[in-house]
């Protein structure tokens, strides 16, 4: 026997233990991918209906979120007519308090001149009737002051 043959045999017997390992491996592995496709099968039967509820879910949520924006558009609508009402009954109601203030305005400026002129009527009158006793009263108090005892009579 030569070293040749003795390589070649322990090569062979290295050769049949690796394939021996490797079908092991293999079949260890085929067990392991066997589990995790039972796995991945049932999470998958778990997760598609949760997947389908929560779809559900969001689609009554969106129906809902449509139907307040429905409601809020209405509300919203029936504040702007409450405000243009509201704005509707200011300037009915202040149209009439401003005519009334301005007819106010214009009695009082009316009787205020109206008073004042009677005022000045009154005095302009009052000083032509006292106008000739203020003219003798003048004379006679000159007619004093010269001396002349006829004049003040």
């Amino acid at each position: 026997m030569q070293w040749s043959d003795v390589l070649k045999a322990a090569l062979s017997l290295f050769l049949v233990l690796t394939g021996l390992g490797l079908a092991y491996l293999f079949v260890r592995m085929a067990g392991v991918f066997g589990r995790l496709g039972s796995s991945v099968t049932r999470v998958t039967d778990e997760v598609v209906p949760i997947l389908n509820k929560a779809q559900t879910t969001m689609d009554g949520v969106n129906r809902e979120i449509d139907r307040v924006d429905e409601i809020m558009v209405t509300a919203v609508n029936g504040a702007k007519g409450a405000e243009r009402t509201i704005q509707t009954i200011s300037s009915a109601a202040t149209a009439p308090v401003r005519i009334l203030s301005g007819v106010a305005a214009g009695v009082k400026e009316g009787l205020a001149t109206f008073v004042a002129r009677r005022a000045a009527d009154a005095q302009q009158a009052a000083s032509e009737t006292n106008a000739p006793e203020r003219e003798e009263a003048a004379a006679g108090a000159a007619a004093a002051a010269s001396g002349d005892p006829e004049a003040g009579t």
